[in-house]
């Protein structure tokens, strides 16, 4: 162990210390962390190394600054903490330390015991990860606090949990004064919550010792491939904004963009049965609160990574005294439903309202129904995939005026922690129809992955790693 204190990026230089090539703008933010704010909001990019940033800060707080030893009682350990939005995360930053400590020649054999979630080193001072909890290190001795993804963090009942999490770990930073550091470090979600609070007031100058950086992910990242990005954006300009760009996107914004929505509707009228594969009608159930809206969606033939939009159904809701008087609005909605799904030949997809009455009535008129349970978490989902083939164009709509406006009308809502679609209730009805459409689109998804990855689980939820970030996450843990 060298006796004598080390700069941070002296120790990341030096080969026989951390020894980790770094890019120009990741020097710029070790460097801001070594002179002296105790408080640092990294508003950065995907793919800019955060994971890598944060674990050379916590390597460089427990076996490069003996300054601190003097501050902790004797015998007492002193940790640096990283909080991470899940166990996963945590466990790869602590593999991530560990990576760096035992291909070190001078600080490799200062690990004493290793476990999946904590480094405890022969000075007396411990690096720990966790998932977001206030309960992890309550009353600990924290010189170093890192809060990973922050903007991320969610409790189990997917609240924002990092305002808890700092307010109830920053003050085990206090008995450190001011070589304490604390690191909150995100992607931006939204332009609420703690991270972008702080970083706001960081910012400003309005927090005292604190320093704000804001960089995009190929400032951060310069190996990042050009053609990759420009990808990206066509993908989905408004979540490429917050990803890639690190702005703090706000919440009301229109969830499709209006020229990407134009540049795919077609002035034409219905397809018949023969002019797509594959049919698959999305409904809406509402009978009497909502319309109920039904939207048929088949692949081109030829092409079936296109789809193609061949009919758009609204029925209108209509109130019932009696009992038998639902029923035969329910009873001929469907009837309708069924008639369009045979001449069709295609697949029924429903949400889960009534879904076991609707089911058995559909099978007895002989269609194969589909039930997709519309969660906060599927229904953001459903409609980003339909968001992202309107704007790669892989989609193609008919110029409906009740589908158009329904998608005219998405907006986006950005919480701490959580981005969602918003289906505003109108006079219209509750975005029936657009909802129909989503429905439609993400069983063409699930059946297409189906293909390749095996089938799906019996929820009708895709394996683990068939979509979402796991493909921004594969590769080694230093480009996290």
């Amino acid at each position: 162990m060298p006796e004598e204190p080390h700069g941070l990026l002296e120790a990341a230089d030096d080969e026989r210390l951390l020894g980790f090539p770094l890019w120009p703008k990741q020097r710029e933010l070790l460097a801001a962390v070594e002179a002296g704010p105790r408080l640092h909001c990294w508003a950065l990019g995907r793919r800019s190394g955060k994971t890598t940033l944060s674990a050379l800060v916590a390597l460089w707080d427990c076996l490069l600054r003996p300054e601190l030893a003097g501050l902790v009682r004797p015998g007492e350990r002193r940790y640096a903490v990283a909080v991470a939005t899940n166990l996963r995360q945590a466990r790869l930053f602590v593999s991530a330390a560990r990576s760096l400590v035992e291909r070190s020649p001078l600080l490799g054999r200062m690990a004493e015991t290793v476990t999946d979630d904590e480094i405890a080193f022969a000075n007396g001072t411990a690096l720990a990860a966790f998932p977001c909890t206030s309960r992890g290190a309550r009353g600990w001795p924290i010189s170093c606090l890192l809060l990973d993804e922050a903007a991320h963090m969610l409790d189990t009942e997917g609240n924002s949990a990092a305002e808890q999490v700092y307010r109830a770990l920053v003050p085990s930073t206090a008995q450190f004064g001011d070589l304490a550091r604390t690191i909150v470090a995100s992607t931006p979600y939204g332009a609420d919550g703690l991270f972008a609070e702080l970083h706001a007031k960081a910012a400003a100058g309005e927090l005292e010792d604190a320093h704000a950086a804001q960089a995009t992910s190929a400032e951060m990242n310069p190996t990042l491939d050009p053609a990759f990005l420009s990808r990206e954006h066509a993908r989905d300009p408004e979540g490429f904004r917050g990803e890639y760009l690190a702005e703090f996107v706000g919440s009301g914004g229109a969830y499709l963009d209006a020229n990407r929505l134009a540049a795919v509707v077609v002035d034409r009228g219905e397809l018949d049965r023969l002019d797509a594969d594959q049919w698959r009608l999305g409904c809406d159930l509402g009978f009497q609160s909502d319309p109920t809206g039904a939207v048929l969606v088949g692949s081109e033939p030829g092409n079936p990574d296109r789809l193609l939009v061949g009919l758009v159904r609204k029925w209108a809701p209509q109130r019932s005294a009696t009992f038998e008087e639902r029923r035969a609005v329910e009873d001929s909605v469907l009837a309708d439903v069924a008639e369009i799904a045979r001449y069709y030949d295609a697949k029924v997809i429903v949400d889960q309202h009534m879904a076991p009455q609707v089911s058995s009535l559909l099978a007895r008129r002989g269609v194969h129904v589909s039930t997709l349970s519309l969660s906060a978490t599927s229904k953001s989902l459903a409609f980003a995939e339909l968001r992202a083939r309107v704007n790669a164009e892989t989609i193609e709509l008919p110029d409906h005026p009740d589908l158009l406006a329904d998608l005219r009308g998405l907006r986006s809502r950005f919480a701490a922690g959580r981005a969602d679609v918003v289906t505003p209730r109108t006079a219209r009805g509750h975005s029936d129809v657009a909802v129909a459409l989503a429905l439609a689109v993400w069983e063409a998804r699930n059946a297409a992955n189906a293909d390749l990855y095996g089938g799906w689980h019996t929820d009708n939820s895709p394996p683990s790693g068939a979509f979402g970030d796991d493909h921004f996450l594969r590769g080694p843990w230093l480009g996290m």
